[in-house]
């Protein structure tokens, strides 16, 4: 590798999966599996270089209302395929596989298995894995405040003591990180209510190349992208 990651947490919203396909006349869910694959490389990257945190946005809420059923439940193979083919991988590299997002609409065999993982993986020391699933932004703020409704009406607190600060913790993201670097591939340019909350600071960086063709050359894009950014923060 050229470059070494120059950030904390690296996050990825993986786009360009179905259109790669199409493009080479191929069904849309052989482009989820060649991106699969692509998301399993970045992974052995990312924990060869000590990256922290690495997230990758799989699925938003949005992706699992929208698409069809079969194209949904295809996923959930795919997903289970993947996790239990590199359950020892993930050990191997000390890597923690941690979930984001509402996975009670899974079958329960996959929510089994994510389960599983966290728990085998919890006490690792690499790469912290983060995997959104039926993730979305505003619902996690939906939730957040919800969550903060309970404690304002049983008085733990007050909406006097209301800050950021305070606010925070109710999101269930605010266990991870605030992301650094936020890539999205596939020619888009959004963040498609991705870590809304936290990700006020992050740096974007938007390439063209599909998922699937994301390789070296676009890691090491990212990274000397990252290196050229002024984060102020607000300040001069």
């Amino acid at each position: 590798m050229e470059s070494v990651c120059p950030c904390k947490h690296l996050a990825f919203i993986m786009d360009g999966n179905g259109r790669w396909a199409e493009s080479k006349n191929h069904k849309r869910f052989f482009g989820h599996v060649k991106g699969a694959k692509k998301a399993q490389w970045v992974v052995d990257i990312c924990s060869q270089l000590n990256l922290p945190c690495l997230s990758l946005f799989a699925l938003s809420t949005e992706n699992f209302l929208s698409r069809p059923k079969t194209e949904i439940s295809a996923l959930q193979r795919l997903l289970k395929k993947v996790f239990l083919k590199h359950s020892d991988f993930l050990m191997k590299r000390q890597i923690k596989l941690s979930f984001l997002g509402d996975l009670s609409v899974f079958s329960s065999s996959l929510q089994n298995l994510c389960q599983d993982l966290s728990e085998k993986t919890k006490d690792n020391s690499g790469l912290n894995l983060i995997v959104a699933l039926n993730y979305g932004g505003r619902q996690e703020i939906l939730q957040a405040f919800q969550k903060l409704a309970k404690e304002i009406r049983g008085d733990s607190l007050s909406l006097q003591s209301l800050n950021e600060k305070s606010i925070t913790p109710f999101f269930s993201s605010s266990q991870f990180p605030e992301p650094d670097l936020i890539v999205r591939t596939g020619g888009e340019a959004r963040l498609s209510n991705f870590y809304l909350w936290s990700a006020s600071y992050s740096e974007l960086y938007f390439t063209k190349t599909l998922w699937p063709d994301f390789g070296r050359e676009d890691l090491n894009s990212t990274f000397e992208s990252f290196r050229r950014a002024r984060r102020k923060y607000g300040k001069i």
